[in-house]
């Protein structure tokens, strides 16, 4: 059933722009608020009836962000204006409660529909559950979901997420009932009951903004559905939409941000910013001794040596038998030559988050347990997928998820499920995150040497200006038997 509308007497033709993912303002191709300041102003002066909906996963994690839990993200942000911005996975990086102290700076409205602090039992505070937007005649309602793997990928204690499909339906009633002309959904997650609610007229336009799945979707293709989804970092998409009966999508521009001309006052904003950066972290402390990448895909199917040096690092600090460390958990997505500096920087950018040391006594049980977790998200590179120290693990990745480890051997012995081993891990994944369920039965060895909250980051900083130099590579501990050793 298609739900009855408010139509303006005479068609209007309206203007929504669309961006997300930009974390780092540094980072050559996504940090462009500059040329994306030019580009919202050049369309509200062509259209009073312009939208400009920022769709999150810009918070964290980034150098700066560590510093400041993503402040100058809504700083920059409340330069640009936006109507309203939707909250993604990367909006949580630093919990609930920072979250609510970045809406709180906001000038705008931080929309998440679907989710409920326990505590309050509502809407975690400084957020709203849903934004109507009035121009002119023209009022655009707006709601954004998440998914619930959010909860225990990010560990949050205090959040619920409630179904989206049932919370779209409902609060889409709810803003037509107050006057929306049309509803925008912004979603992360890529739901598959969305084409349906476009179909039944429950929204007009779904937007998302996830660009690790690069869609190559046409955009005429994407228009016939008034399904618009980022398919790049450092892209804004512009949609012109005639308001009427079909609420027809007339047009999707797809703009390269760097290609633009920047903003002078937003990048005099941007520099200073950079500047703080430089003066805390543009201090050399050794080089790369080999070429490397942190790419995603390389970070998230399989062996990679900067992985392994991260995870060697944390086993040979805690004197353990074993280490794990997730591919999520490095973020660069670069790639480094040989003899190039390495700064504080480039680990600040490839370690931001501030994950502790923590060292476990694990069953081999538990720890297979934990592989399989590992691999079950290799299809879609999630960033559960495991680093290892210590061991040599194969394994399929075309068997079906949770059959997919062949043979694990530490010390070069095989796995035993009834042994305790001694494991150096992470924080988060001890805690269960990423759904490393297996790791919460293990007991946590209260030990001085870690008692003391080390940052992953801060060990491999050390480890690196000690040696002078950051030296791993690829020696076969992680084998895909469907694909042979894997390689940067």
């Amino acid at each position: 059933m298609v739900h009855a509308q408010k139509i303006p007497k005479e068609p209007k033709t309206l203007t929504f722009i669309f961006a997300s993912e930009m974390p780092d303002i540094t980072d050559p191709e996504s940090g462009r608020y500059a040329e994306l300041k030019h580009v919202v102003d050049q369309q509200r002066a062509k259209n009073p009836y312009s939208f400009f909906i920022f769709g999150g996963g810009s918070i964290g994690p980034s150098a700066l962000a560590n510093l400041d839990r993503g402040s100058h993200i809504i700083d920059l942000l409340n330069g640009l204006e936006p109507d309203v911005m939707g909250v993604a996975k990367r909006e949580y990086s630093f919990f609930e409660d920072e979250l609510s102290l970045r809406a709180y700076e906001a000038a705008f409205p931080i929309v998440s529909s679907n989710t409920i602090d326990k505590r309050i039992n509502s809407v975690p505070d400084g957020l709203v559950d849903y934004a109507l937007i009035t121009k002119g005649e023209v009022t655009v309602g707006v709601l954004s979901i998440i998914h619930s793997r959010l909860v225990y990928e990010y560990l949050l204690k205090h959040i619920d997420v409630q179904s989206p499909i049932d919370v779209v339906r409902s609060k889409s009633k709810k803003l037509r009932a107050l006057g929306a002309d049309y509803v925008v959904l912004h979603h992360f997650y890529s739901f598959d009951f969305i084409p349906n609610i476009l179909q039944e007229g429950i929204i007009d336009l779904a937007y998302e903004s996830n660009t690790l799945f690069s869609i190559n979707d046409d955009a005429s293709k994407k228009a016939i559905n008034n399904a618009i989804a980022t398919t790049k970092p450092g892209e804004a998409i512009v949609v012109t939409v005639t308001l009427g009966n079909k609420n027809e999508v007339k047009q999707v521009k797809r703009i390269t941000l760097k290609d633009h001309v920047a903003d002078v006052s937003t990048q005099h904003h941007l520099s200073s910013y950079q500047l703080r950066l430089d003066r805390l972290l543009n201090i050399r402390i050794g080089f790369w001794d080999g070429n490397y990448t942190t790419s995603v895909q390389s970070l998230r199917t399989g062996e990679n040596a900067f992985g392994n040096y991260v995870a060697d690092t944390m086993r040979n600090f805690a004197n353990a038998d074993i280490a794990l460390v997730n591919g999520g958990s490095i973020r660069g997505d670069r790639t480094y030559q040989t003899h190039s500096s390495i700064t504080r920087r480039t680990i600040a950018t490839e370690l931001p988050y501030r994950s502790t040391l923590s060292v476990l006594a694990i069953t081999g049980e538990d720890l297979e347990e934990a592989l399989e977790n590992s691999f079950a998200g290799i299809d879609e590179r999630q960033g559960s997928f495991l680093h290892v120290s210590g061991m040599r693990v194969t394994f399929d990745s075309t068997a079906p998820a949770g059959q997919r480890v062949r043979k694990v051997t530490i010390n070069q012995l095989p796995l035993q499920k009834d042994k305790v081993y001694r494991l150096a891990t992470t924080d988060y994944l001890a805690d269960g995150g990423d759904e490393f369920f297996s790791l919460t039965r293990a007991t946590v060895l209260k030990e001085k040497r870690v008692q003391e909250s080390i940052l992953i980051s801060d060990l491999v900083l050390r480890e690196i200006q000690l040696r002078g130099k950051l030296q791993s590579r690829l020696d076969g501990r992680m084998l895909d038997v469907s694909k042979g050793r894997q390689n940067d």
